[in-house]
């Protein structure tokens, strides 16, 4: 197609680049709220009568939606990546890259939903539960903090999956993968 030193026939790849930095992202966000959120409890309300309850985020149940969808959402993003990397292998070389492609559409669907239904369960949560919640931020405690910044990476997560599936069927003008040594002069 083109003449030079570095030209090839090959057409660019850079939405494979851009999906795989988003799918990676995505993991690490959804990953990292998941365990924010886990680790949540610290947090120590004296009731009246003198009782000493600890909370953790396992007394709302849409803070243990999020960590389950978000460990969920890991995990298919993760069989995403190996997907789109590795194209899911197999013996049959006609029936393989078909199937991936099938369980990447899936993955593509799923991932977001999964985020989207935790981030929002996490959302209405502090609005249902504030007083409760915000108990805690005059406590000895980063429960609110933790509750907060958990459920703004969830957000993120979200994002990213979503410009990543995006992103899988945009024609990027640019490559990055793969460069072979007979490319150069």
């Amino acid at each position: 197609m083109g003449s030079g030193c570095h030209a090839s026939d090959e057409a660019p790849n850079g939405s494979k680049a851009v999906t795989l930095l988003l799918r990676l992202s995505t993991m690490a966000l959804a990953l990292t709220s998941a365990v924010v959120m886990a680790t949540a409890s610290e947090c120590t309300i004296y009731e009246p009568r003198g009782a000493r309850v600890t909370v953790t985020f396992k007394h709302y149940p849409p803070f243990v939606y999020l960590v389950c969808f978000n460990i969920a959402a890991t995990i298919l993003e993760a069989a995403g990546i190996y997907l789109q990397v590795g194209k899911g292998g197999g013996d049959d070389e006609e029936e393989a890259p078909k199937a991936a492609r099938v369980l990447l559409v899936f993955v593509d669907v799923a991932v977001p939903a999964l985020l989207n239904l935790a981030t929002g369960a996490a959302f209405s949560a502090v609005v249902a539960y504030g007083p409760q919640i915000s108990a805690c931020t005059s406590a000895a405690g980063r429960f609110c903090e933790q509750v907060n910044r958990s459920k703004i990476l969830s957000l993120a997560a979200g994002i990213s999956a979503v410009s990543a599936a995006f992103f899988k069927d945009v024609q990027l003008p640019f490559s990055v993968w793969p460069v072979s040594s007979d490319d150069y002069c």
